[in-house]
């Protein structure tokens, strides 16, 4: 069986490098071969069981050999038990909750109204697997919804006090629109920014991806960190032909809520959880050129790699106002030379922070950039853009997995990738998860935990997110 059969390349493949992969179908380990197709990159695999396949991975073969170049010294190993090495573990997402106010089209966890709530004491067994292992690094409470978990309030204040100095909370941010000072008191439990799930500027985008009109709840849920003096991260679901023509308009639109908005991650959409049929997906090249098309002065190459994963993983740039309606990016004056001086001076840990806004990360970028020859402007004026390219089966490649920054806590006590917690293969099944015993729901179709109590329905079967 051939997927996208490298024979229907328009000219003769070349080979560019060899990896272990997985394969898509199956997610066993299998070799893996990097190869160019026209001008575009892909990654071809022979599975015993099902056969050769190629994906294409990246659209422009001189990006791809652009930002090899920027990549870290290690670039992973391909480790047998796929855990995240503690001194690499830069952001913990701890997920407390498969219960959820939506039921969004797409979705890493499959989560959505009725799904299990952990226990207590079980995210602090989950935050002691963090601490343990990887210290205590910037986490983020994750789900599902982490705002509909009980006694999330409570779990800030517990991770505060167990020494955790960034506590994001990763949130569509319903409750904190309709809840009355719910932001004042997730700042007083001790939250230090929201992540919140922001996909465009207009109502046809949710009610594509998440199913119902949100616009005027996430400028609620905006007003509200506002008035309690949280920072936001805007986190945008991008897919094309949906809302890859708003990358712009979002970045505007941060740019006039600097006093809150932090920073921006772009998430070009991967196939995990529901979503995990191939088609519509795009590269992080693909995203960075989309961008750039629709911000004057900015240009692909201005999204350089992150150096401390894997070159293909996450691409970052800084714009600040020029003071004529338009925009200048910071790494615009940066050259691979002074990049990798840059790089030198800011510990691996640091890079997640300066990602997340954090205090530790401003620090970093004034001190940094100083010896970089150009000096970033006080508090406010610079908006971190981040592009997020997730790992699913179609670019599965471990060794990439064994550099992995983002980690997830385990009830057997590992930190493991991200990207293979929440891999799903053809069949919408979380075979890694599964495999491993790591938790979670077995497969994409399958229906909310029994157990738990479901959020309320409206019109439609729903979530009622007006309660």
């Amino acid at each position: 069986m051939v997927h996208g059969p490298l024979t229907d390349m328009s000219q003769e493949s070349t080979r560019l490098g060899t990896t272990t992969s997985l394969c898509p179908t199956c997610l066993e380990r299998v070799p893996g071969t990097y190869e160019t197709g026209g001008d575009a990159v892909y990654l071809k695999r022979s599975c015993p069981q099902h056969g050769t396949s190629s994906r294409k991975i990246w659209e422009s073969l001189d990006h791809w050999e652009w930002a090899a170049d920027f990549g870290p010294a290690n670039q992973g190993t391909a480790s047998e038990d796929l855990t995240v090495d503690g001194d690499h573990a830069c952001l913990a997402v701890v997920e407390i909750t498969q219960d959820c106010n939506l039921s969004c089209s797409y979705c890493f966890a499959s989560s959505g109204p009725g799904g299990k709530q952990l226990p207590f004491d079980e995210v602090v067994d989950l935050l002691d697997t963090v601490k343990t292992e990887g210290g205590t690094r910037p986490i983020q409470f994750s789900g599902g919804e982490p705002t509909v978990h009980d006694e999330l309030p409570e779990l800030v204040e517990q991770a505060r006090d167990m020494g955790f100095e960034h506590v994001e909370v990763n949130t569509k941010g319903i409750n904190l629109a309709r809840q009355d000072e719910y932001a004042e008191r997730l700042v007083d439990a001790g939250v230090t920014a929201v992540y919140l799930q922001f996909d465009g500027v207009t109502s046809e985008t949710y009610e594509a991806i998440r199913e119902v009109d949100l616009l005027d709840v996430k400028r609620e849920a905006l007003d509200a960190c506002r008035r309690a003096d949280l920072p936001v991260i805007l986190v945008p679901t991008v897919v094309p032909g949906v809302n890859d023509d708003e990358m712009g308009d979002v970045v505007r639109f941060a740019l006039d809520n600097l006093d809150v908005v932090q920073s921006i991650n772009f998430q070009p959409v991967a196939h995990f959880g529901r979503y995990e049929k191939h088609d519509g997906r795009f590269s992080l090249d693909e995203a960075a050129r989309k961008l750039a098309a629709q911000i004057e002065a900015i240009e692909p190459r201005d999204f350089l790699p992150v150096p401390c994963c894997s070159s293909y993983c996450q691409m970052s740039t800084a714009v600040m106002p020029n003071g004529e309606g338009g925009v200048f990016p910071l790494t615009g004056l940066l050259d691979l030379d002074n990049w990798e001086t840059l790089s030198g001076l800011v510990d691996e840990a640091d890079w997640m922070e300066l990602l997340a806004g954090t205090p530790v990360g401003h620090e970093t970028v004034e001190i940094a950039s100083g010896c970089c020859g150009f000096n970033v402007p006080g508090d406010g004026d610079v908006l971190p853009v981040t592009l997020t390219g997730f790992m699913d089966a179609d670019a599965a490649d471990v060794n990439r997995l064994d550099n992995c920054c983002i980690s997830v806590p385990t009830p057997d006590g590992d930190l493991v990738p991200f990207c293979a917690y929440n891999m799903t293969d053809e069949e919408g099944q979380y075979a890694l998860r599964n495999r491993h015993e790591w938790g979670g729901r077995d497969a994409t179709g399958e229906s909310a935990s029994a157990d738990s109590t479901a959020t309320p329905t409206t019109d439609g079967g729903k979530p009622d997110y007006e309660g």
